[in-house]
Parts: C-alpha cells; sequence; structure tokens
C-alpha cells in the first residue's frame, strides 16, 4: 500500500467481506475468519470447502452455528500486519449481527500503534465493498482521519435486500422466531429483507420465486434509483438460474452499473441455507 503523509496504512477484515483471493492480494487485506461449529468441532470458516460444506448443510438434521473470532486471532493478524504497517483501518461485519467488532476492538487495545476498528453496519459483499473503496483511496493517497469517517458512514451509500426459500435457517441461527419461520415455510411465503442501520429489518412477504426477484430488484432500484448506482452484486449459493436473471434485470435497468454475481461466504450461507439469494447495491 501507497504511504500517506510518510504512513503505511493497512487493511484489515474479516471473512464475512467475501474478497476474492486476487483482490485480497491486490489491497493486502489480512483476514480474520469466523468459526463454525458441527457437532462441537470447530472449523474456521476460510478453511472449508464450499461446494461440500453447503451440500453437507442442505442435508443436515442439525444444523452448524456460527462464532466470532477470540481478541486473540486478531492480536496474531495484527501483530503480523504491523510488521509492514503503522497504522491499520479495520471495517468488520454488522456489531448488531454479530461480536466481531467487540473482539477486534479487544484486540486493538494491546497495541501502541493506531488501530481503527469500524462496525460496517453491513453484511457480506456489502463490506467486502467498502474494503475496496478503501485500498482504492489509500492508493489516492487519503489521510487516515477520512478513510476511518469515509469507513464510518459508508453504510449510508448501500442498500441490501436478501430472501430465502427456508425460513428455518434464520430461526434455528436466532434472527426470526420458530412460530414466524413455520407459518412462512407452511404458507410458502418469502421475506424479502433488508439490513437497515446494522439490523436484519422485514420488508414484505411474497408468493412465489418470479414475484421474489422481481420484489429484489424493485427494492434496490427504488432506494438506489439506476442512474446513481454504481455497483450491485448478485448473491447467492444454489440459485444459479436466479443469479442469471437477476443480473438480467438489473442491466436492464441499470445499464451503466456494475453488476457482479458471488457465492455467500459459509457464515452468512450458514443462516440464509442454501437457497439463500440477495443483492447488495452501492450508490454512485
Amino acid at each position: 500500500m501507497k504511504e500517506v503523509g510518510g504512513m503505511k496504512i493497512g487493511l484489515v477484515s474479516d471473512n464475512t467481506c467475501n474478497l476474492t483471493p486476487e483482490e485480497i492480494q491486490k489491497y493486502d487485506v489480512r483476514i480474520v475468519s469466523l468459526y463454525i461449529e458441527r457437532g462441537s468441532v470447530y472449523s474456521k470458516a476460510v478453511d472449508l470447502d464450499l461446494d461440500k460444506y453447503y451440500e453437507e448443510l442442505g442435508s443436515a438434521s442439525e444444523l452448524p452455528t456460527t462464532s466470532q473470532p477470540s481478541p486473540q486471532d486478531f492480536i496474531e493478524v495484527f501483530e503480523e500486519a504491523l510488521k509492514t504497517y503503522d497504522v491499520l483501518i479495520v471495517p468488520v461485519l454488522s456489531g448488531k449481527l454479530s461480536g466481531t467488532n467487540v473482539s477486534a476492538t479487544i484486540a486493538a487495545r494491546d497495541f501502541e500503534q493506531p488501530i481503527h476498528v469500524v462496525d460496517s453496519q453491513l453484511i457480506a459483499d456489502g463490506t467486502g465493498l467498502l474494503v475496496k473503496n478503501l485500498g482504492d483511496l489509500i492508493q489516492k493517497g487519503t489521510p487516515v482521519k477520512e478513510l476511518v469517517e469515509y469507513a464510518s458512514n459508508f453504510h449510508n451509500k448501500t442498500r441490501t435486500f436478501f430472501s430465502t426459500d427456508d425460513l428455518s435457517y434464520l430461526q434455528k441461527g436466532g434472527r426470526i422466531g420458530k412460530a414466524k419461520a413455520l407459518m412462512g415455510n407452511l404458507l410458502k411465503m418469502k421475506p424479502v429483507i433488508h439490513i437497515d442501520e446494522g439490523e436484519l429489518k422485514p420488508v414484505e412477504n411474497v408468493r412465489g420465486n418470479k414475484k421474489l426477484l422481481e420484489s429484489l430488484v424493485s427494492h434496490i432500484l427504488k432506494e438506489i434509483p439506476p442512474e446513481n448506482l454504481r455497483r450491485a452484486r448478485v448473491q447467492s449459493i444454489w440459485r444459479k438460474e436466479d443469479t442469471v436473471t437477476l443480473e438480467k434485470m438489473l442491466r436492464e435497468e441499470a445499464p451503466e452499473a456494475e453488476i457482479e454475481s458471488r457465492v455467500f461466504e459459509p457464515i452468512i450461507g450458514t443462516h440464509l441455507g442454501p437457497q439463500g439469494i440477495g443483492i447488495i447495491g452501492e450508490m454512485k
């Protein structure tokens, strides 16, 4: 990374940011992994084979659970990163959905060098887009104070809407109530859920897959008009045809926007289940 004001600024994030290996290398991002527990066995999410894990998840009688990294996990990564950098900026997934930012904040207290932990108030590729943008800003020589301010406010420039065909994953992960999950599954209703100020908030329930896809696109473009849409990420696990459909719909409505699709990483995927799907939009 480029020196800014005589200081080298580095980036650390958690694995839910869903960066590709090429992006991690380009921006030299240090990644701290969350954990997945299956039958009292803990695995780092970054060590899992995605295809194999989602096959197991789709047929599991007892769903895995997820847990945040420990402060020690962050300490080890911070120590290594500070051999190269003078200052670290650490955007992590929403503090209202995970204690990851708490672990990072505790770990940062062990160091004299400045470590700025930022609750992104986002999930998945929302945090990933933030990390990429920070990397570009560092290359342009943006001062630390402006970078931290940008990271703290970036959630205001994004919108996230997602859904799943099976509400039991959200229920067992503690994100919705059991009765609501049961009723939704019985009625074959598909919930549209919004990330707002770092929290999961229900938007509407729709019946039928076609209406769901239309709803996801409609909500994104209602919040971010097509001419103001900079980038959109379509995220899913098993729903390849739906992903292609969403990409096509977005390209037709916002031809100038950068549209890309990616698979959910295992932490977010565990809570949505293999039928999870969503769109993350970023304003210009």
